[in-house]
């Protein structure tokens, strides 16, 4: 990952020759560092689990891939490890605080990526500290339940219980509840929606904001972009199929709500929200097709699409300056969705 990271550094002349020829769809490419990330993942591959590989490898080596593309990003930002009593047992759960935060402040409760399999606090170190920095929050990551040992629901189950905590003990973590947002990447996204909607049918209280950056919101995965970039886009289908398998094994429950939520009828009361897709990402569509359905009910809705990059620009801010710059992104929008208090 160190490596990567001084490959990513190297002048744009060099890194056109280490990236091979332009892969282009639809008259648009990648940006320069996605394509070299394409080009060494097809030389060096990760060893994903639904290959040719073990699932606790798997976990293990995207674990320290993440804690070394998260070192030394933002060294001022403050952690602290705690755990959170899930439904099933304790939980992990890490506090990021930069430094001048007021108390009670503005924070996000932080759901990581992984395909509901892989991931953890480690995985996103990088994209937590550069989140608290640059949106000036708190930033909760908090740790759930995996599948295959725990099938869905219970991810869906462990955020929901998660918000609810961090929004029941926000004088404990010193966070202002009327300025608390929900948040997460990929299947982190899902979870973050899956929170939104339950608190939009009064199930727990309502985020001030929801941040989803490209979220997982339809199961059944017959999007056309399923089909654009299903193969060599760094998250392929059978990769994608191969989670979905472990997280959702009956396919009667694709359309359940919490595992699609652009099936989710409780628009009313959504929180403002941000959808971040990616142009090359092959759960695009279903992104923008959910953020569509937000707009048309009359949700606040702001949706970037980051025309060049991958999917899973969060866990990359170490090493892609480009997926840096779409996090700093993310952070302003963030900032301003929070910065004023909707209280009267």
């Amino acid at each position: 990952m160190v490596g990567l990271r001084w490959l990513l550094r190297l002048p744009p002349p060099v890194l056109r020759v280490l990236a091979g020829h332009p892969v282009v769809v639809d008259g648009r490419q990648p940006v320069l560092s996605a394509r070299v990330l394409m080009r060494v993942s097809r030389l060096a591959p990760f060893d994903a689990p639904h290959r040719n590989g073990s699932l606790s490898r798997a976990r293990a080596e995207l674990n320290l891939a993440g804690a070394l593309a998260g070192a030394g990003i933002c060294p001022g930002v403050r952690t602290r490890d705690s755990s959170w009593p899930g439904p099933a047992g304790p939980l992990p759960l890490r506090r990021y605080e930069p430094a001048g935060l007021p108390a009670p402040g503005p924070a996000i409760v932080y759901f990581h990526g992984g395909g509901f399999v892989l991931g953890s606090l480690d995985t996103h170190e990088g994209a937590c500290r550069l989140l608290a920095e640059e949106a000036g929050v708190q930033v909760v990551s908090i740790g759930y339940r995996l599948a295959p040992e725990h099938p869905f629901p219970a991810a869906a189950s462990d955020a929901v219980a998660a918000f609810a905590y961090v929004s029941s003990h926000a004088a404990e973590f010193g966070i202002d509840p009327a300025r608390l947002a929900v948040g997460g990447d990929s299947s982190g996204g899902n979870l973050a929606a899956v929170v939104a909607h339950a608190a939009a049918r009064g199930e727990l209280p309502r985020p001030a904001f929801s941040l989803l950056l490209t979220p997982a919101t339809d199961a059944l995965g017959e999007s056309p972009s399923h089909r654009q970039f299903g193969s060599g886009f760094r998250l392929d289908r059978d990769e994608w199929a191969w989670y979905r398998s472990q997280y959702v094994r009956d396919p009667e429950l694709y359309r359940d709500p919490r595992a699609s939520v652009l099936y989710d009828d409780a628009l009313d009361g959504l929180p403002p929200t941000y959808v971040a897709t990616c142009g090359f990402d092959l759960l695009r569509d279903e992104g923008e097709a959910y953020a569509a359905r937000l707009a048309s009910a009359g949700v606040p809705l702001v949706h970037r699409r980051h025309e060049g990059q991958l999917h899973g620009f969060a866990n990359r801010v170490g090493i892609d300056p480009d997926a840096r710059a779409a996090m700093i992104h993310t952070a302003g929008v963030l900032r301003a969705g929070l910065a004023l208090d909707p209280r009267p």
